[in-house]
């Protein structure tokens, strides 16, 4: 006999995230249980289970009479009768089936012993709320295991097979006491308890503490990318009747933090964006309890932002509101304060419905006035070493439906361009090159494209680091020409990225699609060296039996025998297979600029976490998509933010403003108290102090100088003379006079006199131009 079990989802530190099954059920060797509780179920449903030999014949008799005496039914079943009914026969009520129960039960006797014969009853019998098992129901009431269980625990649960459903403790406590105490005395009757402890225990209220299946709460989005991982693998039947053991990348305490930071964030856009009304509106508010608790359900999966609840009365400095439980609670003026409307009177109204959430988690009558976002947003957090997926948050509410960390493709902006920067990396030039900050116009027959930066201005000659770490346009469209949308597209393929167009410039400022876990992920390269992993979910999956099914990434011989089936001691990190994205000193390049961001750019308000952070904010046009990709030595986290059905999130919603606190307050909370590590440096980097603005050798005219990263030999050796940024000439296509494009070629690059520049041209603006339009 193989019973329905629960399958298991276990975080990397052996703390449940999830559990399915048809039937909640945790079968107990009969070893295991307590004495006590197989007492209480002795003294409750057969106090002669060990002097018979499978039916009480005194005990049937008796219920013969009372039943044609009486009109009440009393039963007789001995614990083997309930085992072979339950078993092995229906539960229809008729003579016929009676007497096949005494017949086996008479052959279950001659094949088990007693103590089997209890195994099988004690993890088999329902006692309500979906609970098949003593350790089920000690779980399901109690939250506990059955060695936790006290003596007024032990006998209400052993009181409800006679009847789970009348004496259920959540629908009918009153009834489930009364029962309780009749078992307590039962107890005391055979002899297993004192008098003493009887009335002690018939003292005690019934202190349930409902603990149902976790159904990832916690991590919802997580929790259901696993579930449909394991259904596509193994089954419905494995999922939901074999009992699986499910360890998985996550860690829950990094989760809780990632989602609070999502709510968190989300929450301050909405209100940034003012009230937008109530729910809904009751017409009379003479059963409002009963309306509001079947509104209030259908927001249950709302619990992080609120609740649902009526507005009763509306006062000057306050609202009385009405919750789905028949209390009532209070919203001060100032506690609604940020929907900028004014008087409470002048947009609340009794019977308006509205989300609201307690002031203090401890209780009181306090509320403030909440609002579902209509915004959305995710979250990724993945471990830099192993490529684990620590956190994943897929949006605000339920993880059924869409994932928007994993399913929404959505246009990237400018934290598509490090990869352009890393692409000319790996050809040679370094974050002291300079490449031209200055208008172009892009002609493609009748139509043209005309690149702006964000603030409309021009800085000439400017180094990559400036360039990435302001976020420069003009300046990513000229690297990206001179580069080759073709490496760069080959370059997001090794690092993950896929579907990169080849001919398209536009795509060098983020017009492609791609997914926040992507992106994450692809960042994840960087401070891991210039190395690709693929992002991983799972650790390993074991039946029920112990045997493992599945372990990520190396075969596991004799997988069993070395880890056990302890969700207590998972297992150690597994080694990750890998592939070379890009080399480790370009990689390190990157990482170094991109901290640049961090200290100097659009990632500036980082800098306060005082540790070492790399990344980069992105924004799509009309502030459509809000991003914000970093990493840390050992996490590489990513945030999304924006609508559902694509649309602006209002001027100046930027990814620095909107999708940047989110990533702020998660790495916050996350890297308390945790030591600050650097980003490792590989063989074959040196540094050099050079001009910031130049980027070449300090010299007189310098007045700001940086430690710069280069590969050995590709540093600076001319001496700053100088600038100039006034160099201009007449566009031949008869458009404004703009700056001369100084790059090679054509391209708009400059490596600066001095420097080795990938390319060969000459730094003089004159023949650059000549060259480009083919004059000789």
């Amino acid at each position: 006999y193989k019973p329905p079990l629960i399958t298991r989802v276990y975080d990397r530190n052996g703390e449940i995230v999830a559990e399915y099954a048809n039937e909640r059920r945790i079968w107990v060797p009969y070893n295991e249980i307590p004495k006590p509780v197989v007492q209480a179920y002795l003294a409750a449903e057969d106090t002669h289970f060990f002097e018979h030999s499978g039916y009480d014949l005194k005990a049937i008799l008796r219920a013969m009479l009372v039943n044609v005496m009486t009109d009440r039914k009393q039963g007789a079943s001995t614990i083997t009768q309930q085992v072979a009914k339950t078993y092995l026969l229906s539960s229809e009520r008729t003579y016929t089936r009676k007497i096949k129960e005494l017949i086996l039960s008479w052959r279950i006797e001659k094949a088990y012993t007693k103590s089997e014969i209890l195994e099988l009853y004690l993890n088999r019998i329902y006692l309500g709320n979906g609970s098949y098992g003593v350790a089920a129901a000690a779980q399901t009431y109690f939250s506990k295991s059955l060695s936790e269980l006290t003596l007024p625990e032990r006998a209400m649960i052993a009181g409800m097979p006679q009847a789970p459903t009348r004496y259920n403790p959540v629908r009918n406590p009153s009834a489930a006491k009364a029962r309780r105490d009749i078992i307590l005395v039962r107890l005391r009757e055979e002899g297993f308890i004192t008098p003493e402890e009887t009335e002690a225990a018939r003292a005690t209220p019934l202190a349930l503490n409902i603990s149902p299946l976790k159904r990832g709460e916690d991590a919802p989005h997580f929790a259901e990318y696993i579930r449909q991982m394991i259904l596509k693998q193994y089954g419905e039947k494995a999922l939901y009747q074999d009992g699986l053991t499910v360890y998985t990348t996550l860690d829950l305490p990094t989760q809780r933090r990632a989602e609070e930071a999502v709510y968190q964030g989300l929450r301050a856009y909405d209100r940034r964006h003012g009230w937008r009304g109530p729910l809904a509106k009751l017409k009379t508010l003479d059963d409002w309890q009963e309306q509001i608790e079947k509104i209030a359900e259908n927001y249950s999966h709302s619990w992080r932002i609120g609740e649902a609840v009526v507005v009763l009365k509306v006062g000057t400095d306050n609202v009385r509101i009405g919750l789905s439980d028949g209390s009532t609670g209070m919203i001060a003026a100032k506690d609604a304060k940020w929907t900028g409307k004014g008087a409470l009177s002048s947009y609340l109204k009794a019977g308006d419905v509205v989300m609201a959430k307690p002031l203090n988690s401890k209780g009181g009558d306090g509320y403030s006035l909440e609002q579902l976002p209509a915004v959305q947003g995710a979250l990724v957090a993945i471990d830099v070493k192993t490529g684990e997926v620590l956190a994943m948050v897929g949006g605000l509410g339920e993880g059924v439906g869409f994932n928007r960390a994993i399913m929404a493709r959505r246009q990237v902006g400018s934290s598509f361009k490090p990869l352009v920067y890393a692409a000319a990396m790996e050809k040679g030039y370094t974050p002291a090159s300079t490449v031209l900050d200055a208008p172009i116009v892009f002609r493609f027959g009748d139509k043209e494209w005309k690149p702006h930066n964000y603030d409309k201005k021009f800085t000439g000659l400017t180094t990559l680091r400036t360039g990435l770490e302001q976020s420069r346009n003009l300046m990513t469209v000229r690297l990206a020409q001179d580069v080759g949308m073709r490496q760069v597209a080959e370059l997001g393929k090794r690092m993950g990225l896929k579907g990169i167009p080849t001919t398209d410039l536009s795509v060098a400022l983020g017009s492609v699609d791609e997914s926040l876990m992507e992106m994450t992920n692809a960042y994840a390269v960087f401070p891991r060296g210039g190395t690709y992993v693929e992002p991983t979910y799972l650790r390993r999956v074991q039946d029920s039996a112990g045997v493992t099914l599945f372990r990520a990434h190396t075969p596991c011989e004799n997988c069993s025998a070395q880890l056990g089936a302890s969700p207590e001691q998972p297992p150690e990190p597994p080694k990750v297979p890998s592939r070379e994205a890009m080399s480790p000193q370009a990689a390190y390049l990157m990482t170094n600029v991109m901290q640049g961001v961090v200290l100097r750019g659009t990632g500036y308000s980082l800098s306060s976490l005082g540790r070492p952070i790399g990344g980069k904010t992105g924004t799509t046009n009309d502030y459509v998509d809000a991003w914000f990709v970093g990493f840390t030595p050992s996490v590489s986290i990513g945030v999304w933010v924006g609508f559902d059905t694509p649309k602006s999130l209002g001027h100046g919603e930027t990814g620095g403003r909107t999708a940047l606190p989110i990533w702020k307050q998660f790495a916050e909370n996350q890297f308390k108290g945790t030591p600050i590590e650097g980003f490792s440096v590989p063989a074959g980097i040196e540094f050099v102090r050079v001009d910031a603005k130049s980027g070449l050798l300090p010299g007189a005219a310098t007045d700001k100088t940086i430690t710069e990263a280069f590969v050995e030999g590709t540093a600076p050796t001319q001496v700053t003379t100088g600038y100039d940024d006034s160099g201009m000439e007449i566009w031949s296509g008869g458009d404004t006079e703009r700056p001369v494009d100084a790059g090679s070629g054509g391209s708009g690059s400059s490596g600066g006199s001095g420097q080795s520049q990938p390319g060969g041209g000459s730094a003089n603006p004159i023949e650059n131009l000549l060259r480009t339009f083919g004059i000789y």
